[in-house]
């Protein structure tokens, strides 16, 4: 052994480090067997094929002569085949987006994308070629089809990856029965929103007549919305029995926890909830209905419902017999022709109108490192401090900053509509509580001179004198189909309670996939995701409520649970696959990591430490939407699916976290190495808290219809 590598050992025993001594040159023997020569690994020919044929020299004895020198390519192979494809699309739009999983591309040339679209009994056509994996797609109007994506190189291609069927832009028939949401009339243009005090509200008709083109107007009991015509012989001012000023400025906050509380706090009222942001779906299309699809993880943490209303004057109808069927209505009843006299002038008539202005918002309070039954105690607090600072009427400065503090690391998902908004695209997002106030602030301070429809009551229809029965044996029996729409509105809500997680557009692409992969795949007419079920439930769901909002689709109108009702798109009976969607139940593992080495007389001096926490039961996935290092110090690698926040930390040598399968049941790990200087210098520490959120899958949970 050389003289220098002897001093090195003897210095390495006594706890000296090594590198304090890196001056010291170790001889390096070019004749040793194990000696490599970088050169041999960076002078490749350029004839080699890809980087291979390379010199396996270092392997051959120089006086083999028939060793073989060269190392031959392998052979070419076909991709990977991609995981999983997604469909993403919007209410009355024939544009989807589609989304896939990386392959590994094998070894060949062109490596590339094939995408298909294949029609519900039709055919089958390539729609993309490349190397991209999302596109946005025109499927045109009512079509139904599936989609499939494989991985193709010069080798070949890999198996097909597909989507369940879906329903894109599909046409229902409304039976001739036109209605709109009540603050659309009287516009001629969407009210549009802003953070500024200097947006203005485009309207034309003045504040009678805007009241008079909904007053005696027929109402969808089923849809909540209201006919564009009138049934009665009365006619614009003639139908006015009285108005009152009300003149009344009010807000309210209101915490929710459930869809149909959320839908009575949005004044929505129509029948059955409408498909939510799963799908992106909603019935009618009006601001309210659109915040109640933007809003999710209502039943998980709650949210608050906050409003700003502007009440102005409250426009009463005459009574019935002043108004006065006229006569060709009238003659549609006597004929015994409901669905016709439906058509024309819906369930009831709209008796009051109250016009003014309307501010809706939905706030959602968001921590990834706390319970969701401690965000359900913060959103409490939070509304309780709304409730006490709105009471004069203003948001002051001060408040504002009062607030900040108490929700310091917390974050906020805030949406907002004005009543009159009749599209997603008229949604405001807000990234703060204070900008909420600012916002309110200002539509409090605004001109009041634009004014809506933004309230109404309604009353039913009188029997004609000429007539008798009672009222459902006159008019159509509507009941019936609203109580079969509110039992699919809850099937929907439920459904989004066990599937909001494997929504890409609301946890991102890869987010899914992960939680996807831990959750495994479920027996069902072949080998099916949890988000497979999730897509093809909500498709189902949405055909379901439109077939029951829809008065010429009332002979499809079934209750989910009747066993004549069959998901015609996907097969098998409506219940079988939101049957097979796993009860998702929140769960935690969590640990700390406290590290700490003072300093030695011979430093640097380590000290290291690992812990391990899993979950309880093998049937428990991590939640990877949670991914977040809150440190003001030491910031470790971020680990999808697991929270860190670092207490304290200094002189530290490595931090290393991690998410694993251990024996069936995933465990968060972290380990770390801090160091004490020499000369009793300061030393290390580490302190953390490590969360692993998740998902206990249950199964054999049924639904409450």
């Amino acid at each position: 052994m050389m003289k220098q590598n002897k001093i090195l050992l003897m210095l390495g025993c006594i706890g000296l480090p090594l590198s304090t001594y890196a001056d010291i040159s170790v001889p390096v023997d070019s004749t040793s067997p194990f000696y490599e020569d970088s050169a041999q690994f960076n002078d490749v020919a350029s004839t080699s094929e890809a980087g291979w044929g390379w010199s396996s020299a270092a392997f051959c004895d120089p006086y083999d002569t028939g060793c073989d020198t060269t190392i031959a390519p392998p052979a070419d192979t076909p991709p990977a085949t991609p995981k999983r494809i997604t469909v993403s699309r919007v209410a009355g739009s024939p544009t989807i987006k589609l989304n896939w999983a990386a392959a590994s591309p094998g070894i060949g040339s062109n490596f590339r994308y094939e995408v298909y679209q294949q029609l519900k009994n039709g055919g089958n056509s390539r729609i993309y070629y490349g190397t991209s994996r999302a596109i946005n797609y025109n499927a045109g109007s009512n079509t139904t089809a599936k989609y499939q994506v494989k991985a193709c190189n010069s080798a070949g291609c890999s198996a097909l990856s597909e989507s369940s069927y879906f329903a894109i832009n599909t046409s229902y028939n409304n039976g001739g029965a036109n209605t709109m949401p009540l603050e659309s009339f009287g516009l001629n243009a969407a009210i549009s929103l802003s953070k500024s005090s200097t947006a203005a509200n485009v309207h034309t008709l003045t504040e009678t007549d805007t009241a008079l083109s909904v007053l005696g107007n027929g109402f969808d009991a089923i849809k909540g919305e209201v006919f564009g015509n009138t049934c009665w012989s009365a006619l614009g001012a003639d139908k006015l029995s009285s108005v009152q000023n009300v003149n009344e400025q009010k807000y309210s906050f209101r915490q929710v926890d459930s869809y149909e509380s959320l839908a009575t706090s949005l004044d929505l009222k129509r029948s059955g909830g409408g498909s939510l942001s799963f799908g992106g779906f909603s019935i009618g299309g009006s601001g309210s209905s659109s915040l109640y699809s933007e809003t999710s993880k209502v039943t998980e943490s709650s949210v608050i419902v906050a409003s700003f209303v502007d009440q102005r004057k409250k426009f009463q109808a005459k009574q019935a017999y002043e108004l006065g069927m006229a006569s060709n209505y009238t003659n549609l009843l006597t004929a015994g022709q409901k669905l016709e006299f439906r058509k024309a002038c819906g369930d009831k008539f709209i008796d009051t109108v109250t016009t003014g202005r309307k501010m809706l918002f939905t706030i959602r309070v968001e921590s990834v490192s706390s319970s969701y039954s401690e965000i359900k105690n913060k959103t409490l607090e939070l509304k309780a401090s709304l409730d006490q600072y709105s009471a004069d009427g203003n948001f002051s400065s001060s408040e504002k900053s009062t607030l900040e503090q108490e929700f310091r690391g917390y974050t906020f998902e805030i949406i907002g509509t004005q009543t009159g908004g009749s599209a997603p695209s008229n949604l405001l997002r807000l990234n703060s509580i204070t900008e909420l106030m600012t916002v309110l602030n200002n539509f409090a301070d605004s001109a009041n001179d634009d004014l809506v429809a933004i309230a109404s009551t309604e009353r039913d229809y009188p029997i004609p004198s000429s007539m008798s029965g009672s009222h459902f044996s006159v008019f159509t029996n509507y009941p019936v189909y609203r109580d079969i729409l509110t039992a699919w509105g809850r099937l929907d809500s439920q459904v989004e309670q066990r599937c909001w997680m494997l929504n890409s557009d609301k946890v991102g692409f890869d987010v899914v996939g992960r939680i996807a992969e831990a959750m495994g795949m479920t027996f069902f007419q072949g080998n099916v995701s949890q988000e497979n079920l999730c897509s093809a439930t909500k498709d189902m769901i949405d055909r379901g409520i439109n077939y029951c909002a829809n008065q010429g689709e009332w002979s499809n109108c079934k209750l989910p649970t009747a066993s004549a009702c069959i998901d015609s798109i996907n097969q098998g009976q409506c219940m079988e696959r939101p049957e097979l969607l796993s009860f998702k139940q929140f769960a935690l593992a969590e640990a700390r990591l406290d590290l700490a080495r003072g300093g030695c007389a011979i430093g640097p001096c380590k000290k290291s430490a690992s812990i391990q926490q899993c979950f309880a039961t093998s049937n428990t996935v991590p939640d990877y939407s949670r991914n977040k290092v809150i440190s003001s110090s030491y910031v470790p690698t971020s680990i999808p699916g697991l929270v860190v926040t670092v207490d304290r930390a200094w002189q530290v040598n490595y931090v290393r976290n991690s998410i694993s399968n251990a024996s069936g049941k995933y465990c968060l790990g972290s380990s770390a190495e801090v160091y004490g200087k020499g000369g009793w210098g300061s030393g290390g520490r580490y302190e953390a808290n490590n969360q692993m959120f998740g998902f206990k899958l249950i199964e054999n949970i049924g639904y409450s219809l």
